[in-house]
């Protein structure tokens, strides 16, 4: 988490009376902590839960046999979670409460910001810490179910404005068409085959950049906000968009025509290739109705769960696409598109040097005013004091969900459109390309500054280190204390100061063993403790020939030194 630019104070002075210098730009935030694989099948683990280790894919999404509940596990509401398991989501312990030793990453409290920078204190306000409160609004759809005898589904005629390729139509499918003495798991079957069909057609129809048959698949009171999601996807070029039918549907006979409610289950990528792409996964709830034209969705609700709304759900965009990145920004933005996207591929080309373990396929980087960041992704991040994150999400790869991609957004009101905004993108894209398909990641006390102090590396490393923004803070913080034989994760009881200080210690570590044991080492000692979910005392001496509390000596010693 960091603080806005004009929250720097030029005018404070040093030990000595002499002015303080400006940093060159705002400290740059990180990226909230991904759901952790289960440990035996797809049960969230726990506040307290002993470090993971390796992954076990992800369970096939179940044939559904009830309304959504039948989700997934790791997909479903805090209310139909199986007995005995209470509900976490990241961020869901109270505000600054840190389990004992080490903990899985979406076990982790909301610190201020998690994988997000910590602010550079203010020296003209008090010291106070800004706690995140993450609230997760899960809501789940009640329905029941008939159908009038045979039908076949038609589009629907309705104004769609310019068409650029030729409409997809839904097949005829392989299930029956329902007679007058149908039963009603009969009727449910065809129905769900019919949707899937109107589903997969409205999919084809948007990769083959057809409004018209991408539109057929809604009543027109939504064509209107349809057509808006179909452009902001189109410019994202995107180049998956698998749905698959999570559960339902389920009948609701409650009005004068029956209605059916389906929860869908959709990948998507974008500009790569959909057979190779590491795509990203989303669940939400639809309302269909079925008539003689077929089945037609009448609503459509954002994705929840977690990891939900994504920007192109909520909001008009407009994109360009480079070299390494899509890059995204309201329509209210499109003037400073161009902008964006060069500073995007500058940082993504800066990130790409640290691809150690898996190279990004594409890099995806939103810009948010003030407005969107209440609303992307949940809103967690609200806080003025957060000028971005990147957020890991969960995509089914070859029919397994798994720890697949990154999303990045950057709050331009808070940082502006110069350097501030070029430091939060280089430092987001660090964590993308350092977690990126990350099989088990920990964030944990004992790596936490790792993950934190690689991410400022990779933005800061090209400066002199006398020039390191945060320098003067770490300085204030280790004449508090701070630093002295560990370097702890931030808490509740943290003024600026010490957030601001603890992430510079992180970055100081990361900076030490990489100029002392070399980038390599490093590399293996971050793939086996934070990527892939080793305790770092369990194989410091495998990697460095050192314990890590020796490890961990000779690091403050250089801090204490070079500060």
């Amino acid at each position: 988490m960091t603080q806005a630019p004009e929250d720097y104070t030029p005018d404070s002075r040093r030990p000595d009376g002499e002015a303080r210098p400006a940093p060159q730009g705002p400290l740059v935030p990180g990226q909230r902590p991904a759901p952790s694989p289960p440990a035996h099948g797809p049960v969230l683990p726990q506040a307290g839960d002993a470090a993971l280790g390796h992954p076990v894919p992800a369970q096939p999404i179940p044939e559904p046999t009830a309304p959504p509940s039948a989700l997934p596990v790791d997909m479903a509401p805090p209310p139909q979670m199986p007995p005995g398991h209470a509900p976490q989501y990241p961020g869901h312990m109270p505000p600054g409460q840190v389990p004992p030793g080490p903990i899985p990453v979406s076990s982790m409290p909301p610190w201020p910001g998690d994988h997000v920078h910590m602010p550079r204190p203010d020296r003209k306000r008090s010291r106070a810490t800004t706690v995140l409160v993450v609230v997760l609004l899960l809501a789940a759809s009640v329905l029941t179910g008939g159908l009038v005898s045979g039908w076949r589904p038609a589009l629907p005629g309705a104004e769609t404005g310019s068409i650029e390729g030729l409409a997809v139509q839904p097949g005829e499918g392989t299930v029956p068409s329902p007679g007058p003495n149908a039963t009603q798991p009969e009727i449910l079957a065809y129905l769900k085959e019919q949707s899937q069909l109107v589903l997969e057609a409205q999919s084809e129809s948007l990769l083959n950049h057809s409004l018209e048959g991408w539109l057929a698949a809604y009543d027109p009171t939504l064509h209107e906000k349809m057509t808006s999601r179909y452009e902001s996807l189109t410019q994202m070029q995107v180049s998956r968009f698998d749905y698959q039918i999570a559960s339902g549907p389920i009948e609701d006979a409650s009005g004068a025509v029956p209605l059916y409610d389906i929860s869908i289950l959709l990948s998507y990528c974008f500009v790569e290739p959909a057979d190779t792409c590491k795509a990203a996964d989303i669940v939400f709830d639809t309302r269909w109705r079925a008539g003689d034209e077929g089945m037609v969705m009448i609503e459509v609700s954002d994705s929840e769960y977690g990891e939900g709304p994504h920007p192109w759900e909520v909001t008009d965009l407009v994109a360009a696409v480079g070299e390494r990145t899509v890059t995204a920004v309201p329509a209210s933005m499109a003037d400073q598109l161009d902008m964006a996207l060069q500073v995007s591929e500058e940082a993504a080309v800066n990130a790409d040097e640290w691809a150690y373990w898996e190279k990004p396929d594409r890099y995806v980087v939103y810009i948010a005013s003030d407005e969107e960041f209440e609303t992307w992704f949940g809103g967690f991040w609200d806080s003025e004091d957060v000028l971005g994150f990147a957020l890991p999400l969960n995509g089914t790869v070859d029919g397994q969900r798994q720890p697949s991609t990154y999303a990045t957004v950057m709050g331009v009101d808070r940082t502006g459109w110069g350097e501030g905004l070029t430091s939060v993108i280089r430092h987001e894209l660090g964590h993308a390309v350092t977690l990126w398909a990350a099989p088990s990641e920990r964030y944990a006390d004992d790596t936490w500054w790792m993950v934190e102090g690689v991410a400022e590396y990779i933005d800061q490393s090209d400066r002199p280190l006398e020039d390191y923004d945060r320098a003067w803070d770490v300085r204030d913080y280790l004449a508090q204390g701070g630093c002295a034989t560990d370097i702890l994760p931030p808490d509740e009881d943290d003024d600026t100061l010490a957030g601001s200080g603890k992430y510079g210690c992180g970055f100081y570590g990361v900076h030490y063993l990489v100029e002392e044991y070399g980038v390599e080492a490093f590399a293996e000692f971050f793939g086996m403790t934070v990527r892939e979910g080793a305790v770092p005392a369990d194989v410091s001496v495998e990697v460095y020939g050192k314990s890590y509390a020796e490890l961990m000596e000779e690091i403050t010693a250089f801090i204490a030194q070079t500060v």
